[in-house]
């Protein structure tokens, strides 16, 4: 014989629970946040677009000219003022993430004369990590 017996009270304490977990998202999306500034991090580490693929590479003329300036060699890499400027803000139901730094938009996107050089975008593995996240909120660990 099979039973299953369900506590009612402790069930309305658990949808009540989730509830208000569903109702702020703001833990878990500040989470994912950090997690893909993290990962932004890693890219300029590494040269690379969110999908891992490499970045153009710079031509003669543009290292030229930032070796003059003395900035180094790296590619997205002259102050730091871009890789520092990567954000991200949660609220109760959203995220926002980005780079506040202008110039990132045509690194982003590339020009005529600039080749894109990716660094914003969310990947099937960094949606699952944000999904996981958020499921594991909105769920609770049990005790």
């Amino acid at each position: 014989m099979l039973k299953i017996s369900v506590d009612g009270k402790q069930l309305k304490r658990d949808i009540g629970l989730r509830k208000s977990r569903v109702s702020n998202l703001q833990p878990p999306l500040r989470g994912f946040g950090y997690y893909l500034e993290q990962e932004t991090e890693n890219q300029f580490n590494t040269e690379t677009d969110p999908q891992g693929k490499p970045w153009a590479e710079l031509k003669p003329s543009t290292l030229q000219q930032k070796r003059a300036k003395g900035y180094p060699d790296d590619i997205l890499t002259a102050t730091g003022e871009m890789r520092s400027t990567v954000y991200s803000v949660a609220s109760k139901s959203s995220l926002e993430f980005g780079i506040r730094d202008p110039k990132a938009r045509w690194h982003q996107y590339g020009t005529s004369k600039m080749p894109q050089r990716q660094i914003i975008g969310i990947t099937p593995k960094r949606l699952k990590h944000g999904s996981k996240l958020i499921k594991v909120w909105i769920l609770g660990r049990r005790r």
